[in-house]
């Protein structure tokens, strides 16, 4: 085992497991960064291929007396790894960057970058990726005003923290809810308990990783029950890491930020919404104008946004989607898919009104968890849940899983479709496909489509796309309450 006599400004933690086909791609990968003061810490669990021979060999000749070998005799798992072997050596490098055995770094300048980062005080700092088969991720940036918790999903690959922050993670953040060490998900666990400490974090918004979702090892390759790239059993195992309680947080943000359009929402009196509301600064007023003029017309939205699940919309954002429901018809035919916080506020919205709401789930779960959300906000009425299967759309270059629209036919049409990927098990080039997939079910006298994908460059990308093959249709990114993207058709 080497060792290092100082501090490197990184320490790579590089786990992995039967990637022989894909190993010598990573490290070499990591041996084109222009930051030479790093360290790697392999780890080969229990591979029953050569993938330990190669990576020793390699990183004898591409990282002499800058890494760190291991061989485990059984199979921890990435989690039990980061306890086992990664906390001991926190002291060994300022940040650690994770990089699994079988993915590759594609942006030869991102660990100099990052150390930039960390160099002006951030104690987080992670990129977006591509996937090997031209899939675009979906992490995004963190409201440094709200905890991680509650804003789903965005921090995966390519993710770093100081180090020392590890020091303070208790073995049980390593473990599901039954004490057995995660075995999926494990990134998330990793993450979460660091991001809960400080909201020093920078997002760094470039491709700078390719995630392998080709190696047929992968959990979502193993599990045909899958969706996207996860697996059922990440799936649950995400679940358990979110619902353990926040470490304290003990780095607040450096300065203090703007408050960014906090859900208002989120209280069970009208008093609460209120005074949540109306803090300093424009945007802000807006916001309280609109929660008060919303929660009086539409009193079912309290209830609904107590359902709604993590990152519920803001008043405005409610406001725009009245808007696009109601601005050219008082009776609009409404298509839902995706994450349950739109349809929550599109059933308040159309409560009481000659409308419909037609949400097309993918699994029989989501038919029950959708209903349990409506039943408990008192939403059924007008409410149509259709289970559909999912399929593999094309459009163009692009090919992924959306939901089989042949169950709704093609002579209905809809005056408003909203599509909702943010915080869903959806791969971030589903969004690239509701357009096209749905395209002879809009309304021809005149429609809106509202997207939220995973992160706003993939929504300009759509619009991009769209526009490129579409003639007579008008696309505004921002325009649903300052997210989205907005699609309109007609006049």
């Amino acid at each position: 085992m080497t060792k290092i006599a100082n501090e490197a400004k990184a320490l790579i933690f590089m786990t992995a497991r039967d990637c022989e086909m894909y190993v010598r791609q990573s490290l070499a990968s990591l041996s084109r960064q222009t930051l030479d003061d790093l360290h790697v810490l392999f780890i080969d669990d229990c591979s029953k291929d050569d993938t330990g021979i190669i990576a020793a060999a390699l990183l004898g000749d591409l990282f002499p007396g800058r890494h760190t070998f291991i061989r485990n005799d059984v199979q921890f798992g990435k989690s039990r790894n980061a306890w086992e072997h990664l906390r001991p050596r926190t002291g060994m490098a300022e940040f650690i960057a994770v990089l699994d055995g079988d993915d590759q770094l594609i942006m030869p300048t991102i660990l100099e970058r990052m150390s930039r980062s960390y160099a002006s005080g951030q104690d987080v700092v992670w990129t977006n990726f591509i996937t090997d088969g031209g899939g675009l991720g979906g992490n995004g940036a963190l409201d440094p005003n709200l905890s991680p918790r509650r804003q789903g999903w965005k921090t995966s690959h390519f993710f770093s923290f100081r180090a020392s922050l590890l020091d303070n993670v208790p073995e049980g953040y390593f473990q599901d809810n039954n004490g057995h060490w995660f075995m999926a998900a494990c990134d998330i666990a990793l993450a979460l308990p660091i991001l809960d400490q400080t909201r020093r974090y920078e997002f760094i918004p470039v491709n700078a990783h390719c995630y392998t979702a080709s190696n047929p090892y992968s959990h979502h390759n193993l599990d045909p029950q899958s969706r996207g790239l996860n697996s059922t059993s990440q799936q649950r195992s995400a679940q358990d890491a979110f619902s353990k309680p926040p470490l304290p947080l003990t780095r607040p943000a450096q300065s203090t930020a703007p408050r960014v359009a906090a859900p208002a929402f989120t209280g069970n009196r009208p008093s609460d919404v209120v005074s949540a509301a109306v803090t300093v600064g424009s945007a802000d007023a807006w916001q309280a104008t609109a929660s008060e003029i919303l929660v009086a017309g539409y009193p079912t939205l309290l209830d609904a946004q107590c359902a709604a699940g993590r990152d519920p919309f803001t008043p405005i954002q409610v406001w725009a989607l009245r808007r696009a429901a109601f601005g050219r018809t008082d009776r609009p035919n409404i298509l839902h898919i995706g994450a349950p916080r739109s349809a929550l506020a599109l059933a308040s919205l159309i409560s009481g009104q000659d409308a419909g709401l037609n949400c097309l789930c993918i699994t029989p779960e989501q038919v029950g968890d959708l209903e349990a959300r409506f039943i408990t906000g008192g939403l059924m009425e007008g409410i149509s849940i259709i289970e559909t299967e999912t399929a593999n759309v094309s459009f163009e270059d692009v090919s992924a899983i959306f939901p089989d629209t042949r169950q709704i036919g093609e002579e209905v049409k809809f005056d408003l479709v909203v599509v909702d990927l943010q915080n869903t098990s959806y791969p971030a080039e589903s969004a690239l496909l509701a357009l096209p997939a749905l395209a002879s079910n809009l309304a021809p006298t005149g429609f809106s489509l509202c997207l939220f994908a995973q992160d706003r460059a993939t929504e300009a990308l759509a619009a991009q796309r769209w526009a490129s093959v579409s003639a007579g249709l008008k696309f505004s990114l921002d325009a649903i309450g300052g997210s989205g993207l907005m699609v309109v058709g007609g006049r």
